[in-house]
């Protein structure tokens, strides 16, 4: 499927029109939950608790009160230092973290209790780069690490690398190649959602890259989104965009509706484009969607669950009169209309 996207149009999209339900969390605020919405990396759920990832991470439950922290910063076992990202197994009730500095895959159960982790060797990928899943059973990890060629100098090879539990590399094989010569200067928005959980399939976007000077790129394209069918990559969907100067980050679908954002190279502006499969329209907003449900009057910027791209969330916060603090912000939780 092609999709033709007019990045000259600016259609406000209103969430009523996609979103069958969208649930308000207001998230409390406590010496120990302070939340920073910069630094927030990835929201995850189950059917009872919320748990949100940044500087530390937090469990809430549905309604907004904190629970507990999982871990606490640091160098030692069990310890997390930067963020990188969180994966959820429902099944087994655990909780897999990405921490760079020291780099290492961290495993708890969903009480917080410490139960293993595996540390890389500088052989692995670059964890600022990672993204990570819990799929049928396996733990997969896309990412990009350095290499070198002998004819072509420097390069990043970007790879999807599956793991057992025990975190032993059941396979591995390469999706993009990207030839930097001598120089290093290569990386990815840091929110991608490149491996996700949707209608019955599990779906890789490999997303755009900040390139210092024109490079040889070769593998997966940057404007595809890959269903992993067979331990095969088969192309599902493409963006056709009306203009090359763009930065694609992020393309997904639900069963319903393909959502993805960019930013145009002329003015850096960001953009959200939304196509519904089954009317065949497309929307190109700038800056995002409109929550005409809750009466925000500021643009929102949804993000899938990587669990299930048939939910999404975002974050907006509230600040009533006489606040002398800034309280936490609201998580809002939707679903969308099939």
């Amino acid at each position: 499927m092609e999709i033709p996207v007019d990045i000259e149009q600016n259609n406000p999209l209103q969430l009523s029109e996609i979103a069958e339900e969208i649930t308000a969390i207001e998230l409390e605020l406590t010496d120990e939950s302070l939340l920073s919405p910069d630094y927030l990396t990835r929201i995850t759920v189950t059917e009872s608790e919320v748990i949100i990832a940044g500087l530390k991470i937090h469990v809430f439950n549905k309604d907004g009160k904190i629970i507990r922290s999982i871990a606490s910063r640091g160098q030692g076992p069990g310890e997390y230092n930067i963020i990188i990202n969180i994966a959820i197994d429902k099944k087994n009730k655990r909780l897999f973290i990405v921490s760079a500095n020291p780099d290492k895959i961290i495993c708890y159960d969903l009480e917080g209790n410490f139960l293993k982790e595996f540390r890389f060797n500088q052989s692995f990928l670059s964890v600022t780069s990672m993204d990570l899943n819990y799929i049928n059973d396996e733990l997969v990890l896309v990412g990009q690490k350095m290499d070198k060629n002998e004819e072509k100098g420097l390069y990043s090879p970007s790879l999807v690398i599956r793991l057992s539990d025990d975190f032993q590399i059941i396979d591995s094989y390469t999706i993009r190649n990207l030839y930097i010569g001598n120089e290093s200067f290569a990386t990815l928005y840091k929110h991608s959602d490149f491996i996700l959980n949707g209608n019955s399939s599990v779906y890789l976007f490999y997303g755009d890259f900040y390139i210092k000077s024109d490079k040889s790129v070769e593998g997966t394209l940057c404007d595809t989104l890959y269903r992993f069918e067979n331990d095969h990559l088969v192309p599902e969907l493409k963006l056709r965009f009306s203009s090359k100067f763009i930065h694609l980050f992020n393309v997904y679908r639900s069963s319903r509706y393909v959502i993805s954002f960019y930013a145009n190279n002329q003015g850096w502006n960001n953009y959200y484009f939304c196509y519904d499969i089954k009317t065949g329209k497309g929307y190109n907003m700038k800056d995002g969607f409109m929550d005409d449900i809750n009466g925000i009057d500021k643009r929102v910027s949804i993000r899938p669950f990587n669990h299930d791209t048939e939910m999404f969330y975002y974050l907006h916060t509230h600040m009533k009169p006489g606040d002398l603090e800034e309280p936490n912000p609201t998580l809002y939780i939707g679903k969308l209309k099939k």
